[in-house]
């Protein structure tokens, strides 16, 4: 029973992690009419929020890695959103609002990082063999992150229609609560402390290996990007109504995460395979991208379209178990939440660049940058099958 109740408060705060994102990307507009601001302003309410993720999610990985305090990290954290969405919603000016996004940045950093550690240790507790079944840990847990992720656009769409701006964010404050009242009913000593026989993080920095993975995850990332630009645009040219690009996404996203809870079985299975099975889905992925942009009927175009979110599904925590796979001794959280952050730095590159690529140009065209992408990400992890 300790232990199911420590699971279920990883996966509430995985949950969270979708959640955040996708909320604050989607209440620009909100919060944009309710003060009266210029786009200009409201973008960089956005930023802030990804600017807080660089040195705020290896900080939170460094104190993971010094003090015995994970649960404390976690739980302050949950804390910290919480008043950073109440912040949000009852910010009166731009300055109020922009200190509300950054302070919520730190606050997802330190929920993120503390969430992702633990993932891989409390899903298969009485398992001999727990150091092999990251993937599949990591898979359970990115189940209730793509939970969130597709919740998150209906809460900030509902924000806009319905509720309004500062009632909204209350709501999505007041759900915040749970994962912080699961974290304050478990026991700490649950929480393991930092491991003795962690790799040394100087010795992990010049390792070979690292470099690759560290290129893998920045251009997976980039791709997850360019999920905000070409699937609508697609559907649109397929014809699809409103109400049906609404379903189409939904079922994009319900096969993003039945792959994962898919993969988490087989990564229980046969652990070796994860950095096979990344591997071929990358390449599926890639295929099928190329094939879509280059011509399409709407049953087979949509058909593929929801395949390319399946191939999508199981990509990061796969490459996630690979980097914790890297060496006989557990990986620093320091690093973890390093590479964690590099979502961040995409999205303040990417997205920029490809609002700009993407501006009048057909969604064929658009795709053609995941697919490319796909294609590049495929080589690092070949390199890494071959040493």
């Amino acid at each position: 029973m300790t232990f199911s109740l420590l699971a279920a408060a990883v996966l509430a705060s995985a949950f969270l992690i979708g959640l955040v994102p996708t909320v604050v990307d989607g209440i620009k507009k909100p919060l944009q009419d309710r003060l009266s601001l210029s786009e200009g302003r409201v973008a960089w309410f956005v930023r802030l929020f990804y600017v807080a993720w660089l040195p705020a999610m290896p900080l939170a990985g460094w104190m993971l890695d010094s003090w015995p305090f994970a649960r404390q990290i976690l739980f302050f954290g949950q804390i910290g959103v919480i008043l950073g969405f109440t912040w949000i919603a009852l910010a009166k000016s731009a300055a109020s609002l922009q200190f509300g996004a950054a302070f919520l940045g730190l606050a997802y950093s330190c929920v993120t990082t503390a969430t992702v550690h633990l993932m891989t240790a409390v899903f298969f507790p009485d398992e001999p063999d727990i150091d092999k079944l990251h993937a599949a840990s990591l898979c359970i847990g990115f189940v209730a992150v793509g939970s969130g992720a597709l919740v998150g656009p209906w809460f900030a769409a509902a924000i806009e229609r319905w509720w309004g701006c500062r009632q909204g964010l209350l709501y999505v404050s007041v759900l915040c609560i749970l994962p912080a009242a699961l974290t304050a009913f478990c026991e700490s000593a649950l929480f393991a402390g930092p491991p003795a026989a962690a790799s040394r993080l100087g010795d992990l920095i010049t390792y070979p290996h690292l470099a690759l993975i560290a290129g893998a995850i920045l251009l997976y990332f980039a791709i997850e990007t360019c999920l905000d630009f070409w699937p609508d645009a697609y559907l649109k040219e397929l014809r699809y109504q409103p109400g049906g690009r609404r379903v189409a996404t939904i079922i994009f996203w319900l096969a993003f995460i039945a792959t994962r809870a898919a993969a988490a079985w087989w990564f229980y299975q046969y652990p070796g395979h994860g950095l096979a099975v990344t591997i071929g889905l990358l390449i599926a992925s890639a295929i099928i991208l190329g094939n879509l942009t280059t011509g399409y009927m709407i049953g087979g175009g949509s058909l593929g379209f929801w395949l390319v979110g399946a191939c999508y599904g199981p990509l990061l925590p796969g490459l996630l178990g690979v980097v914790l796979d890297l060496t006989a001794r557990p990986l620093p959280a320091t690093l973890l939440g390093a590479l964690l952050a590099l979502c961040g730095l995409d999205t303040l590159l990417v997205r920029p660049l490809m609002s700009r690529f993407g501006r009048g140009r057909a969604a064929r065209s658009v795709m053609c940058v995941p697919t490319v992408l796909a294609i590049l990400l495929a080589a690092p992890l070949l390199l890494l099958a071959f040493l």
